[in-house]
């Protein structure tokens, strides 16, 4: 049965050390191997384990970011869960250790537990998105890579562009591995996006009125595409409802991509 996208990144770690677990791999470096779908030792590889390691860093401060209590009882499990994750004191390539002896079912079970606490805490933000339709989103960062390929230097310093071009690429990638990593790995990089975004219109020209009027609306759309996946339609309706300017204009693209993609 095909596994359901997590929606914390609590519940993506989880995921990927119970598969891991579960493999029944020889070695952790094949469980690994089999579980991220790449090459050990090769460029995929390093890029999808450092992702789960992200998955961790999210966990461990969405944690630290509970009532004292809660966070007293799951921050005891961090070393278990990073070990896990990186197993420094042993050999990933030694037959005698097999996957299966990665993790242990308490750890999981402790794991999985705080996963549900945060959903539960955070749901509706970008830690625990609500939304699943990635389809709008995607369309939004392949315009924005369009608009930022045709963007003359004099608009915007060339740094600034491939800067911002690398983390929609890299967004781009999470969508496509959805699976793997979830929902909320993907709505967290993109409100990194929308602060590149907005740092870089405070620096661009607007001496080409078209280019201009591109970059606005295309910020827009990403604000609105990004927001529908962290909060879902009703719930930013709702929000908008007393809103004005700015908030409007977001609102009206919603209500666009809502009606293109429902």
């Amino acid at each position: 049965m095909e596994s359901q996208v997590p929606s914390t990144n609590a519940h993506g770690l989880h995921e990927i050390l119970e598969r891991v677990w579960q493999s029944g791999a020889a070695d952790f470096r094949s469980g690994w191997g089999e579980v991220l779908d790449a090459e050990w030792g090769s460029p995929d590889f390093a890029q999808r384990h450092a992702e789960v390691a992200g998955l961790l860093a999210e966990t461990i401060r969405q944690i630290d970011a509970l009532p004292e209590a809660q966070r007293r009882r799951y921050s005891r499990y961090f070393p278990q869960w990073w070990s896990a994750v990186v197993q420094p004191e042993l050999s990933w390539i030694d037959a005698g250790r097999p996957a299966r002896r990665l993790v242990t079912q308490e750890t999981l079970d402790h794991l999985a537990s705080a996963a549900d606490l945060l959903q539960s805490a955070l749901r509706g933000t970008c830690s625990a998105p609500v939304g699943s339709n990635l389809e709008a989103l995607k369309e939004s960062c392949n315009d924005w890579l369009e608009l930022l390929e045709q963007m003359p230097d004099e608009e915007l310093v060339p740094s600034m562009r491939e800067e911002i071009a690398a983390q929609i690429r890299h967004l781009l990638w999470l969508m496509d591995h959805a699976a793997l990593f979830g929902t909320a790995r993907i709505s967290r990089e993109a409100t990194l996006v929308v602060g590149s975004i907005a740092q870089a219109s405070t620096v661009v020209s607007g001496q080409d009125e078209q280019v201009a009027g591109r970059w606005k609306r295309g910020f827009i759309t990403f604000i609105a595409a990004s927001t529908l996946l962290a909060t879902g339609a009703t719930q930013l309706q709702t929000a908008i409802e007393a809103g004005s300017g700015v908030v409007k204009e977001i609102t009206q693209v919603v209500e666009s991509v809502s009606g293109s993609v429902g």
